[in-house]
This record gives structure tokens, sequence and C-alpha cells, in this order.
């Protein structure tokens, strides 16, 4: 055997959280790898011969170690942050990992320390609000959370947390992001070049990860605002085996504090929870979970009227880590998501208590399984599959008029099953080229129609000459779910529905192309990409139409509900740009420059 491999898992110093795109590269070559999204890596390496290793990532210390293999070997890292105190942000000026070199492209890294630094006007501080400062990303109407990327639309963009689908990103109307940046770890916009682990959207992926907690000691921060307070708790559970946990509410308080004749009651609150247990070097289990909730609440004393209106997401993760061997990871979870919007209108009267309510809902139950190999020193593939049941309830009611001595509750429900099956490998083929190319299957099965898609993915990186790269991308994607929303309303009216016989799901095919130089002595890099997207079967309302779908009949005893594909139609769309964006890294302060011309 003339190579052995190195592998084990990144983490920062104290906390012992597991870091992700970590640049692992051999000095000296071209050769190297990256961590995964649980901070494992894998590297080949001669047998016998002695090299150096530089581990780097941006926010941290790089570090680099001599090593010589006579076997396989378990080497596990530590990064040191460069950040030295919570006043001022200071990033060490050392080496970084270089953006020509990084085989991927339309793709954005937010660490938790950018998104303390932007300044913003009410609401806090959040990730949503610094993606939209972004090139390619844009904020919709006023008071609006939601993610236009790329011409996209918010539903577009597959928002997941720990693995699970986020459908709705809104706080308190938009002044408040449904994720607390005090429970995240790391934050990752794709916006084309998709890998072919990622589908159901056209538009754009935001994926993050909540912090698994500190397996150092016990630490507790909390803030007040204004409007809101926040508080965080983590620490290690101090059994035999190696488990951490992170516990991280949040809430806003004007219904407690003013008087409830003064302003309706609005609020929302969100809990961030995790927990995690290596009950073996190679086993890793992870248990995460997120609930939010806005409640409006107005009532007349008067005429004894309640209107109300709340919506929120609950997700829940189950994850298991295994390494197989020194080459091979593999994570496996369970995953429930569900998004509800609930409005009603209540009076009390003489003859009774009248009711009107109207209730959207959408439940996802996911397996989904998801393995890294890391099969030489340039060469690594990913591949996996993913299961989903879909429960659609876009539009259920409930009527109760005692006044007619009537009562009627109608609810549509759809059921749907999304599978999708993937492989993808990673090669530097050379000092200069490096590709990333992928396929993906989607099938998405109805009662009565089944819709099944290949989705082509690839990425080209050629460094001509060193620090610039040109790169190209070419991405198809297919979204099997609609969302049709008033937007003009201000309120979260969503109705999450699926692909139809009537209506196909929406597609896309995209294509990009840029050029990327770093200046390595100024820690600056710079980056121009255009892109050219063309979109099909785009969904929304017709002119005039209501999210309102109810048809009372003769009396609410024969209320029935509209099929809301009556209200729907149907088109087509295309989009296209140019991104330059300015980074610079330096000690003390971090400049940021984006600029975006959409056509």
């Amino acid at each position: 055997m003339n190579s052995q491999t190195l592998s084990g898992f990144v983490k920062e110093h104290n906390s012992g959280e597991t870091l992700r795109d970590v640049s692992i590269k051999i000095n000296g070559t071209s050769k190297g790898t990256v961590s995964n999204t649980y901070g494992f890596y894998a590297l080949i390496l001669p047998l016998n011969t002695a090299c150096e290793v530089t581990f780097s990532r941006v926010g941290y210390q790089s570090f680099t170690q001599q090593i010589t293999l006579f076997g396989n070997k378990v080497i596990d890292i530590e990064l040191f942050p460069s950040v030295t105190n919570l006043d001022e942000v200071k990033v060490l000026a050392q080496k970084q990992p270089k953006e020509s070199e990084k085989n991927e492209m339309s793709k954005i890294t937010v660490s938790m320390a950018q998104v303390k630094e932007v300044p913003v006007f009410l609401g806090e501080k959040d990730v949503i609000k610094t993606l939209q400062l972004l090139p390619g990303v844009q904020k919709g109407n006023e008071g609006s959370t939601g993610l236009y990327v790329r011409g996209g639309s918010p539903d577009q963009t597959l928002i997941i947390l720990d693995d699970a689908v986020v459908y709705n990103a809104n706080h308190l109307f938009g002044f408040f992001s449904t994720f607390n940046n005090d429970a995240l770890k790391s934050v990752e916009l794709t916006k084309g070049g998709f890998p072919a682990r990622y589908g159901g959207r056209i538009a754009a992926v935001l994926d993050m990860q909540m912090q698994e907690g500190s397996k150092d000691k016990l630490h507790g921060e909390g803030s007040i605002g204004l409007i809101s307070s926040k508080l965080k708790l983590e620490g290690p559970i101090k059994i035999k085996k190696p488990m951490s946990y992170l516990i991280s509410v949040r809430r806003t308080y004007a219904d407690l504090i003013l008087p409830k004749s003064d302003m309706p009651d609005i609020f929302f609150y969100d809990i961030n929870a995790k927990t995690n247990i290596t009950f073996r070097p190679k086993d890793r289990l992870y248990f995460s979970t997120y609930l939010g909730r806005d409640v409006n609440v107005i009532k007349e004393d008067i005429s004894k009227t309640e209107d109300g209106f709340a919506w929120g997401n609950t997700t829940a993760t189950l994850r298991w880590n295994h390494i197989f061997a020194p080459k091979i990871f593999a994570n496996t979870s369970l995953i429930y998501s569900q998004y509800k919007f609930r409005m009603y209108n209540e009076q009390t009267t003489t003859q009774g208590d009248y009711l009107l309510e109207y209730s959207s809902k959408i439940r996802d139950y996911t397996f989904k399984t998801d393995f890294d190999a890391f099969l030489k020193p340039n060469v690594s593939v990913k591949f996996g599959a993913v299961f989903t049941q879909h429960l659609f309830s876009p539009n259920a009611y409930v009527i109760k008029d005692p006044a007619k001595d009537t009562s009627g509750v109608k609810e549509n429900e759809t059921n749907a099953s999304e599978l999708g099956i993937y492989a993808e490998a990673s090669w530097k083929i050379n000092p200069k080229w490096s590709i990333n190319m992928g396929l993906r299957e989607s099938i998405f099965i109805l009662k009565n129609k089944t819709y099944s898609n290949i989705e082509p993915r690839v990425i080209l990186n050629f460094q001509s000459i060193e620090n610039w790269a040109i790169k190209g991308s070419y991405s198809q994607m297919n979204q099997y779910i609609h969302l049709l929303s008033n937007s003009g309303l201000g309120l979260p009216t969503d109705l999450w529905v699926p692909a139809t016989e009537k209506f196909a799901p929406p597609k896309s095919s995209q294509v990009a192309l840029g050029i990327v130089k770093d200046f390595v002595k100024q820690n600056v890099s710079l980056s121009l990409e255009g892109y050219y997207k063309k979109m099909n079967n785009i969904l929304g309302y017709k002119q005039g139409a209501s999210f309102l779908m109810l048809d009372f009949g003769s009396s609410p005893s024969a209320v029935s509900t509209v099929d809301w594909q009556e209200n729907a139609i149907s088109g087509k769309g295309i989009a296209h740009g140019m991104e330059l964006f300015y980074r610079k890294i330096k000690v003390n302060y971090r400049v940021g420059l984006a600029i975006h011309f959409l056509g």
C-alpha cells in the first residue's frame, strides 16, 4: 500500500464546536480537501513521507502540522478563533483560504461576527438582513425578511436549519427574522452552481447549522432590548460519554407591559434547543429542535369581538453520524417540519358565540442519508438519498353561527411523496483545472400523477495563473411545491400547495461565469460574476384572486372551499445580471462592497 489516510474532526478551541468548510492542504502541492458539514476530514498522504499540512478557515488562525504516517491515523485539530474580544472584532492578518482555489462559485459564507457588525434600524441584527446586503440578493416589501435571489421569489429559496426545511422566515411583520443569531453556528447561501445534494427549489439554498453547545464549561449570555430579550445557556453534560447541550430563547414583551386597551396583543417567541452525544469514537448522535410563534390579537370590548391571526414554524431533527472507514463518513437523519397560519374572528352575541376561522398548514416527514467518500488526495465523492412525505392543508375552515343554528368544518388535505437520489464528485484534475460534477434524480408522486426529472450540475474552475481563477457553472433545478401569497397584505397568508396535473412543477436552468482575483498580502478577494436563468411553470394568483377561497352556498352549513387551482395561473420568467463583490479582512476591521445589476 503506497498511501495511508489521515482523518479526524476539525473543532473550535475551547467550545469544541465542529467546523465545516475548513481548507486542508498539503503544502507545496495542489492536493488537499475540505472538512464536511460535520467537521470531518480525510486526507490521503504518501506512506513514510514527511509533509506539512495546513488547516485554515476564514475567521480562524491557520494551523500547520508536520506529519509522517506509518499507517492510518486519526488526529482531531483545534483552530483558535481570530476574534479576540466582544467589543472589537479583530481578524489576525495571516494565511486565509483563497477564493480562487475553491472548487465552488456563487456561494457566500456569513459568520456570526459579520452579522453583529451590520447596523440595522429597529428590529435587531440578524442573518437575513445581512444576506439582503449581498450581491444577487434583494429585499422584498417593507417589513419583509424574505430572500429574493437572482430574480427568484422567497419560496424559491430552500431554507434549512439542521437539515429541516423552514417555510417562513418572518417574525413581527419582518422586523425580526425567524433565526436567533445566538443559536447559529454557520450560514451558507448558494445562489448558483448548486451541488447535486441540494434539491427542491429553483433559486437558492440557505443552509444553516445550530451551535452544538460548549463541551468545555457552562456558559450563559443574554440581552435585554427595547422590543425583545434573549437568553442562551450551553455547556457539557457530566456523564461517561462526551455530551453537551444548547438552549436559546427569545421573546418580545410589549403585550406584557402595555395596557391592554392601548394596543393589540402582538408578540412572538422562539426556542432553539440542541444536544449531542459521542457514544463511540465513530458514532455521534444529535437532536435539535426549533419552535417559533407569532400571535396578534385585537379585542373590542364594546362589540365583544376578537380578531386574531398567528403563524409559526416547528422543526425537529435526529441525526446519526457514523464513520464506516477512515475515508467514508455517513450521516442519517429523521426530520419533521411544520408551518401553520391561522386567522379567526369571534363574536359574542345574545344568541351565542359566532366563529369564523381560516387556517393553512404544511407538514413534512423526512428520511435522509448522505455519504462522504474521500477516495484520493484530489478526489472526493458525495452520494445519498432523501424521501419526504408532504401533507398539505392549504385551506381549512371552521364556521359556527348560532343565529342560524349551523356549523361547518371543511378541510382539504393532499398528500404527496418526494424522492431525491444524487451523486457528485469533486476532482482536482491538475494544478490549473478542477471540476465538481453531479447528477440528481428527483421524483414527485401524487395520487393521479408522477413527475420525474434528471438534474445535471457542473462547476469548472480554471486557475490560469496564481491567485486568478475563471469559474463557470450550469445547474438544472425542479421545485415540486408552490407558494401562493398575497404579498400586498403584509401578512404571512401563505398557501403551500403541490404540483398537480394542471400545474407542473417550476423548473430553472442557470448558467454562470465569473472571474476571481485574490490579493493575498492585502487579504483581499475580488469577484465578478454574470448569470442567466430561465424559469418555467412559475405559479401565482390570478388578478383579483384572494387567498380566502370560501363559498358559503345558501347558508354557512353549506360552506365549501374553492379549489385553489381555480384562482391560480402559471407563467415563465428570465433573470440575468452581473455581481461584483469586494472583500477585505484586516486587523481591526473588515470591509465589504457588493454591487448587483439585475436584468
